[in-house]
């Protein structure tokens, strides 16, 4: 992770409030994170695939077109888990999670169309894994919401 990095990141999304919508994808009691890089106090952050609806793009739509970006997967979405806000200055986003259903294709790293260098690894954790991801590089409340079984 650079400096130049992390000053393009706060640039671009830096100072202002943004909108995400992002998918709680679980499969083989795994759930399907992308690593971020740049983002949070340790410099990179996990998260489910998700990112910024387009204008006139309905959350869903914008779901939809963010996986197939980021993990080439086919998803069907399904509903709304929680909302939550994401602080770290200079960001702030506003997020919507959705519970996500795997409907086909190969989970292959992409890429977000913006910042081609920002995702940096695509992998399935166990609850045993999940649990291993430090709390400030992760969405740890996401256990409050979905069940590894």
């Amino acid at each position: 992770m650079t400096d130049n990095l992390q000053q393009e990141i706060a640039r671009k999304y830096g100072n202002k409030i943004r909108v995400r919508v992002c998918g709680c994808l679980l499969k083989d009691g795994k759930i399907l994170l992308l690593r971020h890089e740049g983002i949070g106090p340790k410099g990179h952050y996990w998260n489910v695939p998700g990112g910024q609806p387009e204008k006139g793009e309905s959350l869903k739509k914008a779901l939809l077109r963010e996986f197939e970006e980021e993990t080439h997967l086919n998803v069907k979405i399904g509903g709304l888990l929680c909302q939550r806000e994401f602080i770290q200055p200079p960001l702030h986003a506003i997020e919507f999670y959705f519970e996500v259903s795997f409907l086909g294709g190969e989970a292959k790293l992409g890429s977000d169309p913006e910042n081609v260098v920002i995702l940096s690894q695509l992998k399935w954790f166990s609850e045993a894994e999940f649990e291993q991801i430090d709390p400030e590089s992760k969405p740890d409340f996401l256990k409050e919401y979905i069940q590894f079984g």
